[in-house]
C-alpha cells in the first residue's frame, strides 16, 4: 500500500469541537459497512479483468492461426509481461503484510517455500488481480453477515480487511493496466489502421471489441483506486458515485488522447514513436525519483528500523517500482504519495498537452499520400486533441464541485 493512513490528523480533528466529534463518528460509523456500491465496484473489477484477459488471448490466437508471427509474438509479450512484473509486486505486498503483522520469526517457511509456485500459477493464468479482488469480495461478505448478526467487532474487521485488500488490488489493476492495456491499444490501433483496407470485418470487430474492452479497464481501474485510497484514510470523506463517475471520464478522455498520440506517430514511422516514449519515460524517471519518500517506504523491509539507511535489495526494489511508474505515467498520472496536486497536475498535463500537439503536427505534416485520404486522416488529431482538452475540463469540475474536500471544509467551517 503506497498512502499512509494518517491516524493522527484524524484524533487531532476529534478533539476541537462537540459538533465535530459527532460528524465525524456518524461518518466513520458509515465507512465501517459494506454497500451494494462496493460489492457492485469488485465484481465489475473481476468481470472487467476477466474479459479483457480473454479477449487479448483470443486475439493473439488469431495472429498465430492466421500466420502473422510477429503481431502474436508482441501481443503475447503485452499480455505476459506485465503480469509478471504485478505478481512479483502482489508478492512483495504478501511479504510486507506478514511483516507488519507477524514478528519476522514467525513467518511460515510454507509461505516462502510457495512464493514461486504462487508466481507461476498467477502469470500463466492471470490471476493475481482476480485473485485479490476474489479475497476482498470474500471480505465484504463476511462483514455484511456479522453486520445482519449484529455483531459489530467482526463486521469492522472484515470491513477492514477488505479495504486493505482493495486497495492492494486496486494499485496492482492500475499498473497491470497500464503496462499491458495501454501498450496493447496502442499495437492492434496501428496494426488495424494500417491495414484497415484489407482486413476482415469480423476481425477489425474483434480487435474493436479488445480495444474499447482495455480502456473501459483503465478508466475504471483509475477511479477504483482513488476510490479505494480514500475509502481506506478515517480522516478523509469518500468520493461520491457522481465523482467516481466524472472520474471515470477524465481519465478515459486522457489515457484515449494520449494512445492516439503515439498511435499516429507509430503509423508513421515506429523508431520516432519509441524514441519520443523512452524519451518521456526517462524524464518520469528523473521526476519522480526526485520526489520519492512514500515509493521507498513501500520499497523497505518493515522488520528493519526505520533510520537506517536502505540497503542494495531495497534501493533496487524503489527503482525498479519507479521505473514501473514511469511507464504509467506515459499514460496518465498517478499520485503515489499524499499531499497537494495542483502543481504536479498543471506540470505533467501540460508537458502531455506539448507532446500530443508535436505528434498531430507531425502527423498532419509528413504522411504518406496514402494516409492522407483515408477518412480517419483529419479525425485522429482532431479526436486527440479535442479529447484532451474535454479530458481537463472535466478533472477541473471534478476538483471544484465534487472532490471530497469540499465536504471536509464544509464540516470543519461548524467548528467556528
Amino acid at each position: 500500500m503506497v498512502s499512509n493512513e494518517n491516524y493522527t490528523r484524524y484524533n487531532n480533528k476529534i478533539d476541537r469541537s462537540a459538533l465535530m466529534n459527532d460528524r465525524v463518528k456518524e461518518f466513520d460509523i458509515k465507512k465501517k459497512m459494506v454497500s451494494n456500491w462496493d460489492v457492485c465496484c469488485l465484481v465489475f473489477s473481476i468481470i472487467t479483468h476477466v474479459v479483457d484477459v480473454i479477449l487479448d488471448i483470443t486475439l493473439a490466437v488469431r495472429y498465430l492461426l492466421n500466420d502473422r508471427i510477429a503481431h502474436f509474438i508482441w501481443t503475447i509479450v503485452f499480455v505476459f509481461v506485465p503480469t509478471i512484473v504485478v505478481t512479483v509486486m502482489s508478492m512483495k505486498m504478501y511479504k510486507q503484510d506478514q511483516e507488519l503483522y507477524q514478528n519476522a520469526t514467525h513467518v511460515s517457511k510454507k509461505f516462502k517455500a510457495r512464493d514461486i509456485g504462487c508466481c507461476l500459477v498467477g502469470v500463466f493464468f492471470h490471476l493475481t488481480p482476480i485473485l485479490r479482488y476474489g479475497n476482498a469480495l470474500n471480505y465484504a461478505i463476511q462483514s455484511r453477515k456479522y453486520e445482519k448478526l449484529g455483531d459489530s467487532n467482526k463486521q469492522k474487521q472484515y470491513y477492514l480487511q477488505m479495504l486493505r485488500e482493495d486497495q492492494d488490488a486496486a494499485l496492482l489493476r492500475v499498473t497491470e493496466c497500464f503496462l499491458e492495456a495501454a501498450p496493447q491499444q496502442i499495437l492492434q490501433l496501428t496494426i488495424l489502421l494500417k491495414n484497415l483496407q484489407n482486413v476482415p470485418w469480423f476481425e477489425i470487430t474483434h480487435q474493436s471489441i479488445c480495444i474499447a474492452s482495455s480502456l473501459v479497464s483503465m478508466a475504471s481501474a483509475m477511479a477504483t483506486y482513488h476510490r479505494s485510497i480514500r475509502a481506506t484514510q478515517r480522516d478523509k470523506f469518500e468520493i461520491s458515485s457522481l465523482g467516481i463517475s466524472l472520474q471515470f471520464c477524465w481519465h478515459l478522455l486522457i489515457t484515449v488522447s494520449r494512445i492516439l498520440a503515439i498511435t499516429m506517430v507509430a503509423i508513421l514511422y515506429v523508431p520516432y514513436a519509441v524514441s519520443s516514449l523512452l524519451l518521456h519515460w526517462f524524464l518520469m524517471l528523473i521526476w519522480i525519483g526526485a520526489d520519492s519518500h512514500g515509493i521507498h517506504e513501500f520499497c523497505r523491509n518493515k522488520n528493519r528500523a526505520p533510520h537506517i539507511r536502505r540497503n542494495i535489495i531495497e534501493r533496487i526494489s524503489s527503482f525498479m517500482f519507479v521505473s514501473v511508474l514511469s511507464v504509467i505515467y506515459i499514460f496518465i498520472y498517478l499520485n503515489p504519495t499524499d499531499g497537494r496536486t495542483f502543481r504536479k497536475y498543471f506540470f505533467y498535463y501540460t508537458l502531455c498537452l506539448l507532446e500530443n500537439i508535436f505528434a498531430c503536427l507531425y502527423w498532419m505534416l509528413t504522411p504518406s499520400t496514402d494516409i492522407r485520404f483515408l477518412w480517419y486522416f483529419q479525425f485522429l488529431p482532431l479526436t486527440c486533441i479535442s479529447f484532451f482538452l474535454l479530458g481537463i475540463v472535466i478533472m477541473i469540475l471534478y476538483y471544484v464541485y465534487f472532490h471530497p474536500s469540499l465536504k471536509q471544509k464544509n464540516v470543519e467551517s461548524l467548528e467556528i
